[in-house]
């Protein structure tokens, strides 16, 4: 969805998106994508596309209409709590927030959610907003093309690509700390010889003060 934009009840939403010159070009949206499909290509070249957070972008001549699923939406349905008893509705994804948007009964009742479930009582008759968040990934759409993308990863960064040993402990932080005991080793021998130096020079003293 674009800023502002609503998808469909079960939050996907279906853009075009062209490379021209088989350059880069992105459509930026106000929710986060969990997964884009190809559903008609316009284009001979194949070229590529992928989603990266809020971001679906494609390249290499790519010209597509993209059906493109968010993680978290809003949408509004309808409910109605009859003869003053609990209705409910399985709204097919996990509720995270619901609202009344307009309440179309005299009497306020009560509603509320449990997971995917949204229940109205009382008498409560209302269209609700509801803000729901995706749990597994959609199947790919009938009709859809052989063209496939791909979800943008992140460069390894130096904490992801360290090679770490059974204890847990990073090889480069092993190295590490035997390069510090080593250095300590050798701090202490020449504390050990300084420490030596000065009693001889002490003893010389006493000698040469009872003289």
């Amino acid at each position: 969805m674009l800023t502002g934009e609503k998808p469909s009840r079960d939050g996907y939403s279906d853009f075009q998106l062209a490379s021209v010159n088989h350059a880069h070009a992105s459509l930026r949206f106000g929710g986060t994508i969990a997964f884009a499909e190809v559903l008609t290509q316009h284009s001979k070249a194949s070229g590529s596309f992928g989603w990266d957070g809020k971001e679906l972008w494609v390249a290499g001549g790519l010209r597509a209409t993209f059906r493109v699923y968010f993680c978290q939406w809003e949408t509004s349905f309808d409910l109605d709590s009859v003869d003053l008893q609990r209705t409910e509705l399985d709204l097919g994804h996990e509720i995270q927030a619901a609202t009344i948007e307009t309440q179309r009964s005299k009497r306020s009742g009560t509603f509320g959610w449990t997971g995917r479930t949204l229940w109205a009582d009382e008498g409560l008759r209302a269209r609700f907003n509801v803000v729901l968040c995706r749990q597994a990934t959609p199947p790919p759409s009938k009709g859809g093309t052989a063209v496939r993308g791909q979800r943008s990863a992140a460069a390894p960064t130096a904490a992801t690509s360290r090679n770490h040993t059974a204890s847990g402990i990073s090889a480069e932080v092993m190295a590490s700390l035997a390069d510090r005991g080593e250095r300590l080793g050798a701090l202490s021998d020449q504390s050990a010889a300084l420490a030596s130096d000065a009693e001889g020079f002490y003893n010389l003293a006493k000698q040469l003060n009872r003289r």
